[in-house]
């Protein structure tokens, strides 16, 4: 990112007044106040000076180079504005004012307009639709914001800037400070992974705070993600069902758009945040250095009924309470009342003083397998408030390992979380917020150096059946592939299919089934996409009378329901599955989403228990293609179906080499053929040594 968008070194305003109420006139305070030390230009025909500048009547009149020009002005002049900027050769144009895409068409084919003329001219833009923009380093207030806590190491980057002035106010309660505070606005031009680019990669910010309504490019957003690998924090509102495609299919109740943002902060390893408080806390805890290292945690109590909560609450929340070991359980016994208890979580009693809780923690400290500390204060009659937060601020600066300091109450404890708060020690008032936030952290902290960028190149081979799937691909429709062209696909990646063959014939299908015994018939997904919903399958079928019978009704069934006169049916060699496995997929982006131009986050995968019932047992994990075997392999053992292919009591393990081999080549599959926008593959028939696709349908579109 140029040095001239958010370092410029002359700034003017358009539309700054002597009326101070105005959005430019804030602007233009806001620049003077916070110290700017570059050229500043106000830029309004009725004024020769305003607050203390030289007015101009516009940028013409300015004679030397401009870097930025900031405008906030009606809508319906801007337009103006921009040509005015053309004619400068200016850098770069912040463009506060609203009124243009998020208003409708009309102001879609406006911004639009003048999209291209900036870009056209080379000269960058942020916005329009936005709060401007804070950049500490350089002492530049280029926002509308009632305030500015100043400067810090985080980031703060908003598509919303009412949220940017949320997070600032809070921050101003508390002095946490920012390196940038970025208000994307509508994205007409500048973007969020452009930014990261920069901001994620300079060695003065620490992390990256991101609210997001949309993504410019998911693939690049996860890989910045992985390649940075400091604490990315991101809300992202919408689990609405807008990416759900309009089609007969499974997946598109079991991967929505959001299902598609929460496997993306999971392959990226960013932390996601549900609110507004959720995503000041965690940035307050990343200010603190409070991210511990793994998700081992240790509890040291003064009272028995909060420790039991924060036990469930640790459980709950996927963290592990550390086994604490026999050494220091020792070292525990020699400092601690015969009463106290020394497995985890520690109770060191009600009586306990400032003492007790620095001999606890630190004999605690020294346990190699704990991460962090989590220590509950209640406030009882004994209790030294503020000597034991004076100790806890004591040990943390001697330790990398977070102590956090959980005090419950109200008046009493104030006065010890006023010396924590000085010493930037952290802190909560609440078990289950306090784990909740530590566990977001710990997840991070654990796996910050085992990411790992996939590359989709990797996994493409020559596709065989390329034209034949562009034949069937168009931009507006969707449709489900032909059963025998989806066949050959499965077999293309080398995937355990039954022996099967589809046909109008009565005749064909009959030799067919004589030597193919016991065998099912079904509709095709192109007649019946959920067979079982129309009577459209029959199983288990082991005579040529009873084969004849059924094939007839099937066929008469079908042409009822669809009006096609002579439908082709699929039979298929009858499998006998000890459990049933699903796996289905929905595209984020179009079919162009694996080339490097492509835009969007691609395939989601969802994978889980098959069969009829897929829809409401849920037992779904999601996965983003492509992703590395040992995540899928994590992410499949825990689904609640895998146990039971694992081996449950004493039951004999099935084929879970199998379904994970099927997954890969599942991934491999649709990075080929990108076509695919959504596909359903159930069941997946899983024995003792196979995982046999019984049933699959393809749907695609550009």
């Amino acid at each position: 990112m140029e040095n001239t968008i958010f370092s410029p070194k002359s700034i003017a305003i358009v539309g700054a007044s002597q009326d101070s109420e105005k959005i430019a006139s804030v602007i233009l305070k806001n620049l003077i106040e916070d110290g700017y030390n570059g050229k500043i230009y106000p830029i309004n025909p009725k004024y020769t000076e305003i607050q203390g500048r030289e007015a101009y009547p516009d940028i013409s009149a300015i004679k030397e180079n401009i870097d930025l020009v900031c405008i906030a002005i009606p809508y319906q002049f801007v337009d103006t504005i921009i040509d005015q900027c053309i004619d400068k050769k200016v850098k770069s144009v912040v463009i506060i004012t609203a009124g243009f895409k998020e208003t409708g068409d009309e102001g879609k084919l406006l911004e639009e307009k003048m999209t291209t003329k900036l870009k056209d001219a080379k000269i960058r833009l942020l916005g329009p639709n936005c709060l401007g923009f804070i950049n500490n380093k350089a002492k530049i207030n280029l926002s509308f914001a009632r305030e500015n806590p100043g400067d810090g190491n985080i980031a703060f980057v908003s598509q919303s800037g009412a949220f940017c002035t949320a997070i600032l106010d809070m921050a101003c309660e508390t002095g946490i400070g920012f390196s940038h505070i970025i208000s994307l606005g509508n994205k007409a031009d500048i973007q969020e992974n452009e930014l990261m680019q920069t901001l994620l990669f300079d060695n003065t910010v620490k992390a990256l705070a991101l609210y997001l309504e949309e993504f410019s490019d998911g693939k690049e957003f996860i890989s910045l993600a992985q390649k940075a690998r400091k604490p990315i924090l991101l809300i992202a509102p919408g689990s609405s069902d807008k990416a759900k495609q309009a089609i007969s299919s499974h997946t598109g109740s079991l991967a929505s758009s959001y299902d598609t943002i929460i496997a993306a902060v999971k392959k990226g390893n960013i932390i996601l945040a549900e609110n507004s408080e959720d995503l000041f806390k965690l940035i307050t805890l990343i200010n603190q250095n409070a991210i511990p290292d793994g998700r081992n945690i240790a509890i040291i109590t003064n009272a028995g009924g909060p420790g039991i909560l924060a036990t469930d609450a640790v459980e709950k929340e996927s963290l592990v309470l550390t086994e604490i070991g026999e050494k220091t359980k020792q070292k525990l016994l020699k400092v601690l009342p015969r009463e106290s208890n020394i497995k985890d979580p520690i109770d060191i009693l009600g009586d306990a003083k400032s003492d007790r809780y620095e001999l606890a923690i630190e004999t605690v400290l020294e346990e190699r397998d704990v991460d962090s500390i989590f220590t509950i204060l209640t406030p009882q009659l004994i209790t030294d408030i503020e000597g034991t937060a004076q100790k806890i601020v004591d040990m943390g600066k001697l330790t990398s390992k977070p102590i956090y300091a959980c005090f419950l109450g109200g008046k009493d404890i104030k006065a010890g979380f006023r010396i924590l708060d000085r010493n930037n020690q952290p802190s909560f008032n609440d078990i289950q917020e306090g784990i909740h936030l530590i566990a977001k952290l710990a997840k991070f902290g654990e796996n910050k150096e085992n990411t790992k960028t996939m590359n989709c190149d990797d996994y493409k081979t020559r596709a065989k059946h390329r034209k034949e799937i562009l034949a069937y691909t168009e931009e507006e429709v969707i449709k489900v592939l032909p059963e025998n062209l989806g066949i050959a696909l499965l077999e293309e990646f080398k995937i355990d299919i039954p022996k099967e063959v589809v046909t109008g014939s009565i005749e064909e299908a009959v030799d067919f089934a004589a030597v193919t015994f016991p065998v099912a018939i079904k509709a095709t997904a192109k007649d019946l996409a959920h067979k079982t919903d129309f009577k459209g399958i029959y199983l288990d079928i082991r005579t040529i009378t009873e084969f004849e019978e059924k094939f007839v009704e099937l066929r008469e069934n079908i042409t009822k329901i669809t009006g096609n006169p002579a439908p082709e049916i699929l039979v298929q060699e009858m499998i006998e599955g000890k459990v049933e496995f699903f796996i289905g997929a929905n595209r984020e982006g179009d079919s162009r989403i694996y080339e490097k131009d492509g835009k969007g986050f691609g395939h989601l995968l969802a994978i889980g228990q098959g069969g009829i019932y897929t829809e409401v047992y849920k037992d779904i994990k999601h996965i983003l293609v492509p992703e590395n075997e040992q995540k899928i392999r994590d992410l499949f053992d825990e689904t609640k179906i895998s146990m039971i292919i694992n081996g449950y009591r004493g039951k004999p393990a099935l084929a879970k080499e199998k379904i994970l081999d099927l997954i890969y080549k599942i991934e491999k599959l649709l990075i080929n053929y990108p076509e695919i926008i959504s596909m359903d593959i159930n069941p997946v028939m899983i024995t003792e040594k196979r995982a046999v696709v019984v049933d699959a349908k393809f749907y695609v579109k550009q």
